[in-house]
């Protein structure tokens, strides 16, 4: 279908959606709804966007494959510096181009239990980075300031008892993966990462649907990361509010909570707000914690499987007067 969007980050986007969804007909045992999909993009930024995704599970769920892939061409973004105190006139130009692959699978370990055991496979490239000359980045000369390969690898534990991946209305996801990047593995920096993500979901009036969608993030890097690897606070995912990088650094915890009730069979409306920080680790500490909220409309596009088209508006940021956001999907 053809799709227009809109975040920050981007502006204006149109192009085309292609979504899958499927459930094995073989499965003994209940197997939930695999999905795939692909958008393609072009921006009024001149961004050229490809981004295929899937959540795969094979008959009796016994292995569950996701992952990622993105294609960036001239993406036009913004660098603030490094750090949770950045201020907003650092803000310069950065263009670059980035191809990347993510990729995890799991091997269902219990029978009784969905708790998933494997590896995680990563690999990025950035190149073509152009910045101001004197600029933020070129003067800090930080990882990545001209590019960089990463290659990373290691093992992912995940337990996911929601009950619908794309629109979850109840379960409970505990998604940790340690991963090492270097250069033995044919990139140019060495670096590690440890991520990990929490949500709960409560049906809270199960007649009407009323979610309870809790989420703690959490990202941990450590050695010579590219900027681009650094943890970024905002965007469709995270602190919806801010910018995507407006803040970035080594580390990043953040919480978000967000409630959604239907108004009709097709529409719904949702509440939600987040409290999140990026720090260095050696300077750990609760000062400074960064806070959004916001509302947005839910338009249901395919009432089998819940899969919404979603408006949202969040405030945060102070050096603006709010983002909008328009895509598919819930951010989490």
């Amino acid at each position: 279908m053809p799709i227009l969007i809109y975040t920050p980050e981007t502006h204006v986007g149109a192009g085309a959606l292609g979504i899958k969804l499927w459930k094995s007909t073989q499965s003994k045992i209940p197997t939930r709804t695999s999905n795939a999909e692909v958008v393609a993009l072009y921006t009024s930024r001149n961004q050229v966007i490809i981004i295929p995704s899937y959540t795969i599970f094979t008959r009796d769920e016994k292995y569950r494959i996701d992952g990622f892939g993105e294609e960036l061409l001239g993406f036009r973004d913004f660098y603030f510096g490094r750090g949770d105190n950045t201020p907003v006139s650092n803000k310069e130009r950065v263009r670059y181009d980035v191809i990347g692959l993510e990729n995890r699978i799991g091997r269902r370990i219990f029978k009784k239990h969905k708790i998933f055991v494997g590896v995680e496979i990563r690999a990025l490239k950035f190149f073509n980075v152009h910045s101001a000359v004197g600029g933020e980045l070129d003067s800090s000369k930080i990882q990545g300031y001209k590019g960089a390969t990463t290659m990373g690898l290691g093992p992912a534990i995940t337990y996911d008892s929601r009950d619908n991946i794309v629109n979850p209305s109840k379960g409970f996801l505990w998604d940790t993966r340690f991963s090492a990047y270097s250069r033995s593995f044919g990139g140019s920096v060495n670096y590690h990462r440890l991520y990990v993500d929490l949500r709960k979901y409560f049906n809270v009036k199960p007649s009407k649907r009323h979610i309870l969608a809790l989420e703690l993030f959490g990202n941990f890097v450590k050695g010579d990361a590219p900027f681009k690897e650094l943890s970024e606070l905002g965007g469709m995912r995270i602190m919806r509010g801010y910018y995507r990088g407006r803040y970035r650094d080594n580390y990043l915890t953040a919480f978000q909570a967000e409630y959604r009730m239907p108004l009709t069979q097709r529409i719904g409306i949702v509440g939600f707000m987040g409290l999140g920080k990026v720090y260095n680790p050696q300077e750990v500490n609760l000062k400074g914690i960064h806070y959004s909220y916001g509302t947005g409309i839910r338009l249901k596009i395919n009432k089998r499987e819940n899969l919404n088209l979603r408006l949202d508006y969040a405030l945060g940021d102070l050096s603006y007067p709010g983002y909008f956001y328009f895509g598919f999907a819930e951010s989490f």
